[in-house]
C-alpha cells in the first residue's frame, strides 16, 4: 500500500471513529435529531465560505503565475489549486500540497525553478497574512480568551511564534542565494548516494538552472509592490472566508448570542496550534483544539455534532472535490500516452 492510500484511509477513518465517539458519547438519536433540526441556509452558507477560500487561494496563485508568464488561465489555478488541497488535506504536516501543485504546474509548461518560485512566494504571503491576521487577533481578543481559559494563551504564543519563525526561515532561504544553493546540495547529495539519481551531471546542471530561474523570479515579484498587495489582500479575503465557518455551524443550531469576531479569533487560533500535528490533516488535534476553543460557544450537547460538521466542512470537502482535479490531471496523462 503507498503512502498516499495509506494517509488516505487514516483521514477517512478519523471521521468514522469520530462519529462513532459521538454515538457512544451522545446517542444515535440524539446526533440524528441535531443534524436534522439545523438551520440548512447557514449550512449551506458555510460551504460556500469554503468554496470562497478555495477561490481567493486560486486568485493567489492566479495573480502571481501572470505576473511571470503572461497569459494564465483562473481555470487552471483553480485545479492546481484543488491538487493541493487534497495532498495537503492526506499529508503529515500537510507537506504533500505543494510538491503536487510544483508537477501540477510543470505539467502546464512551466519551469521548475519559476514553478519553485510562484509557490514559495505564494506560501511567505500566505504564512505573513496568517501571522500578521492571528497577532491582530491575539492583540484585540487575548482579554477575552484569557479570563475565561488563561492555560491556553501560552499554547497560543507558542503557535504565533513558531508561524513567525517559518516565515523569517523562508525569507532568508528564498534570499541568499548561497544558503540556498547549500541546502539543496547536500540534499543533491543525499540523493545521489541513495543512488536515486542515475544521470549526476545532467541532475546537477538542471539543479543549477533551476536554482538560477527560482531567484530571479524571486526578485522580479518581490519587486512588484502592486502584485504583493493583490495577493495579501486576496489571502485575507481568504482567511476570513476559512475563519468564519464556525460562525455559520453555531448559527445553523439557532444559536446567535456569540460575537463573530470572537469566533473568527478561535478559528485563527485553533489553526496556529494544530497546523504542526504531524498527521493527515492534523487528525485528532484539529478536533481537540476546536473542542478547547469551542466548548466556550457551544453546549456540551452540540460541541461534538459542530466539530463533525466543522471536519466535514473543511478538511473532508477537501479531499472529496480535490480529487476531482487529481483524477483529471491523471486522465490527461493516460490520454497524452495513448497519444504517442
Amino acid at each position: 500500500m503507498n503512502k498516499t492510500k495509506f494517509n488516505l484511509i487514516v483521514g477517512l477513518s478519523s471521521g468514522i471513529i469520530f462519529v462513532v465517539l459521538i454515538i457512544l458519547t451522545h446517542g444515535w438519536t440524539d446526533l440524528i435529531h441535531q443534524l436534522s433540526h439545523l438551520n440548512l441556509v447557514w449550512i449551506i452558507l458555510g460551504f460556500s465560505l469554503m468554496v470562497l477560500y478555495w477561490i481567493f487561494e486560486s486568485k493567489t496563485l492566479h495573480v502571481i503565475i501572470a505576473s511571470l508568464n503572461g497569459k494564465y488561465k483562473f481555470t487552471s489555478a483553480f485545479k492546481v489549486t484543488m491538487m493541493g488541497q487534497f495532498f495537503n488535506s492526506i499529508t503529515p504536516f500537510a507537506t504533500g500540497g505543494q510538491p503536487a501543485q510544483l508537477y501540477g504546474l510543470t505539467k502546464e509548461g512551466i519551469e521548475t525553478g519559476t514553478a519553485g518560485s510562484i509557490l514559495m512566494i505564494k506560501f511567505i504571503i500566505y504564512q505573513s497574512t496568517l501571522t500578521i491576521y492571528s497577532l491582530v487577533l491575539i492583540l484585540w481578543k487575548t482579554p477575552f480568551f484569557t479570563q475565561r481559559m488563561s492555560h491556553l494563551f501560552y499554547l497560543i504564543l507558542l503557535g504565533f511564534t513558531v508561524n513567525t519563525s517559518v516565515i523569517v526561515f523562508l525569507i532568508v532561504f528564498s534570499s541568499h542565494r548561497g544558503l540556498t544553493h547549500k541546502f539543496v546540495s547536500i540534499l543533491s547529495k543525499i540523493l545521489i548516494k541513495l543512488n536515486i539519481v542515475k544521470d549526476i551531471e545532467k541532475f546537477k546542471k538542471s539543479i543549477d538552472d533551476n536554482l538560477e530561474q527560482f531567484h530571479e523570479d524571486i526578485l522580479i515579484i518581490k519587486d512588484n509592490k502592486m502584485l504583493m498587495l493583490k495577493s495579501a489582500i486576496f489571502t485575507t479575503l481568504q482567511l476570513t472566508a476559512f475563519f468564519t465557518i464556525p460562525y455559520c455551524i453555531y448559527r445553523s443550531f439557532g444559536m446567535n448570542a456569540v460575537k463573530i469576531s470572537n469566533m473568527i479569533a478561535a478559528n485563527s487560533f485553533v489553526i496556529m496550534l494544530t497546523s504542526f500535528v504531524p498527521l493527515p490533516g492534523a487528525v485528532g488535534g484539529a478536533e481537540g483544539g476546536f473542542y478547547m476553543f469551542f466548548s466556550l460557544f457551544f453546549s456540551k450537547k452540540n460541541i461534538m455534532s459542530a466539530i463533525l460538521l466543522w471536519r466535514l466542512l473543511t478538511f473532508y470537502s477537501c479531499i472529496i472535490f480535490g480529487s476531482f482535479a487529481v483524477m483529471n490531471l491523471s486522465s490527461s496523462e493516460k490520454l497524452l500516452e495513448k497519444k504517442n
